[in-house]
């Protein structure tokens, strides 16, 4: 193995090259990330390819009780980063098991410490591309959102951002529920985002679920990946819905179904490739695949994130 990094290490400093141990990894960031994600995005031959509306005719029945239960109220004032409020309930049949609004501010390049019960970061280890590197100091809580800054380094490293919400301060994931996240980009050439489920034994045939994924500023997509499979994608699809503006995204995962809604409107369901492995939600942004251009420079921002579980598993 290469140069390791310590835990003394400034993360503004990182060595292209060096690497830690899987011990040393898991201690910032419990799992590391997984294997290939963004550099995997190649079209699916067996995918089901379109560009989707936000809005579907016969999938938006519902719509309102989905919307009522999961987006929250629309604020209008400056109180709320993003105009939508975090919703405090899960609504019937769900049991909320994790909020963040990230109300808390924190230094620049503080948030790991601040909110270390409630987070797991990604440190000191190459991202899913292999380009950039996970940094802490990428994330920053301020005027209630989280901004994961990405950028390159003096010594010409990009850096990456990754989060695993932590429930009841612990680390891992479920085998049902519904994860929402309300966030915007800008447009930061070179790099990207995936929303993910993603497997507690870091076992990439026990499926995959991206939501939203893409380049920063660009249309969000959602990618499903075969279980069993997973080099091809079930469901490939471009919603209307860009990266650049706000919006609410959820994944709601039973053993049944899975169904995919923007802003609490359905654009997908599914009852094929459905995990039964647990699962864990993350959020990571990093270099889509060769090297990002010095100059690019901007963030993803979280207003609100919540974990909900099927009120029956409790």
């Amino acid at each position: 193995m290469g140069d390791q990094l310590t835990a003394d290490a400034p993360a503004d400093t990182v060595r292209p090259g060096a690497e830690l141990s899987g011990d040393a990894a898991a201690a910032h960031g419990a799992a590391p990330a997984h294997g290939a994600g963004l550099a995997r995005h190649g079209r699916s031959r067996a995918a089901r390819s379109r560009r989707f509306p936000i809005v579907v005719t016969g999938l938006a029945v519902g719509a309102a009780l989905v919307a009522a239960a999961v987006t929250g109220t629309p604020h209008g004032s400056g109180v709320d980063p993003s105009g939508v409020t975090m919703p405090t309930s899960a609504g019937a049949g769900w049991h909320r098991v994790f909020s963040e609004d990230f109300a808390e501010d924190t230094p620049t390049g503080g948030f790991e410490s601040r909110y270390a019960d409630r987070f797991s970061v990604y440190h000191g280890f190459s991202d899913t591309a292999g380009t950039g590197r996970y940094s802490a100091s990428t994330l920053t809580a301020h005027d209630g959102v989280l901004d994961m800054r990405l950028r390159t380094t003096a010594e010409g490293t990009p850096l990456a951002g990754g989060i695993v919400p932590l429930v009841d301060g612990t680390w891992g994931g479920q085998t049902s529920g519904r994860y929402t996240i309300r966030m915007r980009s800008d447009e930061v050439d070179g790099y990207g985002v995936a929303v993910l489920l993603w497997s507690d034994e870091n076992v990439w045939a026990d499926g995959e679920v991206d939501f939203p994924e893409g380049a920063l500023g660009a249309p969000a997509w959602l990618n499903v990946h075969c279980l069993g499979a997973p080099e091809e994608k079930c469901i490939h699809q471009e919603t209307a819905a860009s990266l650049a503006d706000w919006h609410t995204y959820t994944i709601e995962w039973t053993p049944e179904r899975m169904t995919f809604s923007v802003d609490g409107r359905r654009i997908e369901s599914t009852t094929e490739d459905i995990p039964t492995a647990r699962m864990h939600f993350v959020v990571q942004a990093g270099s889509l695949g060769g090297v990002p251009p010095k100059r690019s420079d901007g963030s993803l921002v979280v207003d609100w994130m919540t974990i909900d579980v099927p009120a029956r598993s409790r």
